[in-house]
């Protein structure tokens, strides 16, 4: 067995600061002219919806804006759906494969747009 050997600590390189970024002339005068309008780089107060997570404009809100799913998207083996005894997939080669699904309304597709319809609500409601 090798006795370790003391190595000396490697030398740190000198922090440097990041160089300042410059905008050309003609943006430099674009983002002054907004500033000074009043307008925000983003326009409207955006609000972000706690169910769907999009950002969305309050004053657009609508009654069926948001899609989404009211319970959670996982699975279980399809075992735990068929009985053994009844003939069962137990012996099938999808037997111990997980069969993933949302468990809200049962569906397979984990991009589908949601299930339930209802108006965007911000985390600040």
């Amino acid at each position: 067995m090798a006795t370790p050997v003391a190595r000396a600590p490697l030398p740190r390189a000198p922090l440097r600061p990041a160089p300042a970024v410059r905008l050309p002339a003609a943006r430099r005068h674009l983002r002054a002219a907004a500033v000074a309008s009043g307008e925000g780089a983003a326009g409207p107060a955006l609000r972000t919806c706690k169910n769907c997570k999009r950002q969305y404009d309050p004053a657009a809100n609508h009654p069926s804006a948001c899609r989404f799913h009211t319970a959670h998207f996982g699975g279980e083996t399809r075992r735990k759906f068929e009985s053994v005894y009844a003939g069962g997939t137990m012996d099938t080669p999808d037997s111990g494969k997980v069969f993933q699904y949302w468990h809200c309304c049962g569906s397979e597709d984990q991009f589908d747009a949601g299930c339930t319809a209802a108006p965007h609500c911000s985390y600040d409601d």
